[in-house]
């Protein structure tokens, strides 16, 4: 009974050392005490396959999602959240699933507390339509009641008829659920319907009851909604009237409630599952890239071109899996605006493709305009899509000559500008070209390979933050492609996530930590580290590494995400409390297969400093570590 009084619930900021209020049952159902609880933030409590779900909804201002939160003996409790936001950050208030009240077969679920709430609010509506009526509304699952909602009548009866199995003379609301017909019943203690209840009416001071079903659009029984009278007596026409009318009201609710939650868990089964495949495609795309990398550059044989041909082949998967990721996630944006630095992240963009334009012999240029702000309110994700989008179709479409970058702000808008000298578009297929899968050139003999998700995927991009492609044709050949998307200034840059960036680093010659649970991962940035000169040590999981920090110093670590005993996050939280005593700064940076939209700003909350993604790039890893550790003493 304590529990059901007291049901397993917690209160708390998202901020680590914020304010954290349990009660009694949810601390002996998670295992930890508010002072433990408070040590990390909320999104490190909850397990890691929903992390992404909570912050789609703290970044999209969702009031409610479910997520696990970890217990002490590695279990996981679920919890539905909802969430508050507030200026320096936002509370939530997490209750435990199975403490909502459920059925008697224990078959309840989110959609039905999402659904229950509602029907609270309905009945006392009705009430209030009503005086000297109460009213209460039950739902059917497995051929039995399920408590929906009855406000004005005692627990006792609420608790009695929850879980009774209906028939064709249960009650009034059980008769009428059966034969989907209204049942009124005028005396409740001399009709038949109500031998099984009629002690238990009496006592709630229950003397008629009026019942009408509510059913889905396709004629489904769901429910009935029923009004209760003091004294025995029929109903007026009116009163009828309203309670059918409550019943429709209570049913498209219902249905409606029931299919919004459906879609909500689906989408969240959707996002687990797109990352699961990011980390799973990802992490052997690591070891197949970096290999062939390896081989290619240590190897002199004939089979260089085999090597080649093979590594090839891996960029075109990783590049048609990533487009399809991406091409879902952006279908179901949202703008998830935060604080960034503009400047920091167009010349990040741009620095992405410039190695290869120079490879191709292309002459490719930068140029930002003065009037560009530098902390502007934008979805970076999508931001980040669109623009390195243009940019890669730019140089990939280009053989010879120039690729030039513009980026303006004026009018309040954000304005870039990528010309090249490449083999232009045929303008009058571009509304079939920005259907994904259609490419330009679909001859056998093409010469660029690709699936045709740029320009669909650079669309959908952009449509959600508020812009638009244009195209012009940069005569006598090649393209200029442009868009504006509107921006709003950043009044603080607090929240952009600024991560610690060394400059001037002295050379260095302490070994670097991989923490890195798959043994052809590792042994590819051990190879990596190896050619570029510096010396490593790994650990397989987060406890690992702290325990190798225990011993030894190291220049730099480089962090795996999603590790068995101790996840990276969990270790760089570890890593940061420790330093707060010494005053020292070890750099992190996540290496890691978790490429989601909101991944990177997961690494740099939890303390990281820098975050490339699987497959990583030689160039791109030795570049980090010679910002952040130093460059190799050997």
């Amino acid at each position: 009974m304590e529990e059901h009084t007291n049901p397993p619930m917690i209160v708390r900021s998202t901020r680590a050392g914020g304010f954290v209020r349990c009660n009694p049952s949810f601390l002996a159902k998670v295992g930890f005490t508010e002072a433990e609880l408070g040590l990390k933030p909320f999104i490190d409590w909850v397990e890691i396959d929903d992390r992404q779900v909570y912050r789609r909804a703290i970044e999209g201002g969702d009031e409610n999602c479910r997520v696990r939160h970890i217990t002490s003996d590695g279990t996981s409790l679920s919890l539905d959240l909802r969430i508050r936001g507030q200026k320096d950050s936002s509370f939530v208030l997490g209750r435990c699933v199975e403490s909502c009240e459920a059925v008697a077969s224990s078959e309840e679920n989110g959609a039905e507390v999402t659904v229950k709430s509602t029907l609270h609010k309905i009945a006392m509506i009705v009430e209030e339509q009503n005086p000297g009526l109460k009213c209460s509304i039950l739902l059917v699952a497995h051929g039995r009641f399920v408590k929906g909602a009855g406000p004005s009548l005692p627990d006792d009866y609420n608790n009695a008829i929850d879980g009774y199995a209906i028939g064709p003379t249960v009650g009034a609301c059980g008769t009428a659920i059966y034969w989907n017909v209204p049942v009124i019943v005028e005396d409740i203690q001399k009709d038949p319907l109500w031998v099984p209840f009629a002690e238990l009416a009496k006592k709630a001071g229950l003397a008629a009851c009026w019942s009408h079903p509510f059913a889905t659009k396709g004629g489904r029984v769901m429910g009935a909604l029923a009004l209760y009278s003091p004294e025995p007596r029929s109903p007026t026409v009116l009163q009828l009237s309203t309670l059918r009318a409550a019943a429709q009201l209570t049913g498209l609710a219902v249905e409606r409630g029931r299919a919004e939650e459906e879609l909500r868990l689906a989408n969240e089964v959707k996002d687990r599952f797109m990352a699961n495949m990011s980390h799973e495609i990802r992490t052997p795309l690591n070891a197949l890239i970096g290999t062939a990398d390896f081989l290619l550059e240590t190897q002199e044989t004939a089979l260089k071109s085999e090597i080649g041909l093979l590594r090839e082949s891996s960029e075109q998967l990783l590049e048609l899996f990533t487009g399809i990721l991406d091409l879902t996630e952006a279908r179901d944006r949202r703008q998830h605006v935060k604080a960034i630095d503009l400047p920091a992240c167009c010349r990040r963009i741009y620095e992405l493709f410039e190695a290869t334009a120079r490879k191709k012999g292309l002459q490719i240029e930068y140029a930002l305009s003065e009037n560009v702000p530098q902390w502007v309110c934008l979805d970076e994700w999508a931001f980040e899509r669109s623009l390195g989008l243009l940019i890669h179709n730019a140089v990939k479409f280009s053989d010879s000559g120039s690729v030039r970058v513009e980026i303006d702000f004026n009018d309040h808008k954000l304005h870039a500008r990528i010309t090249d000298s490449g083999c232009g578009i045929e303008l009058e297929r571009l509304k079939e070209l920005r259907e994904p899968f259609v490419q330009g050139d679909m001859s056998t003999k093409k010469r660029h390979a690709g699936f045709g998700l740029g320009l669909a995927l650079g669309d959908l991009c952009l449509e959600a933050l508020g812009g638009k492609l244009e195209f012009v044709a940069n005569e006598p050949r090649g393209t200029v492609v442009s868009f504006g998307i509107p921006i709003s200034l950043a009044t603080t840059p607090a929240e952009a996530g600024e991560s610690l960036t060394p400059v001037d680093r002295e050379p260095t010659a302490l070994p670097l930590l991989i923490v890195e649970d798959n043994r052809f991962n590792s042994l590819v940035l051990e190879r990596i580290l190896e050619q570029a000169g510096y010396n490593s040590q790994l650990a397989e999981n987060g406890e690992e590494a702290l325990e190798a920090l225990d011993e030894n110093s190291y220049s730099c670590i480089l962090m795996d995400c999603q590790m068995p005993v101790m996840d990276g996050y969990e270790a760089t939280r570890h890593i940061r409390q420790l330093e707060e005593d010494t005053n020292e700064h070890i750099p992190i940076i996540a290496v890691t297969a978790n490429a989601l939209a909101g991944d990177r700003d997961l690494c740099l909350e939890s303390g990281m400093d820098d975050y490339l993604k699987k497959p990583v790039r030689k160039l791109n890893l030795v570049a980090a570590l010679e910002k952040y550790a130093g460059k190799p003493t050997s």
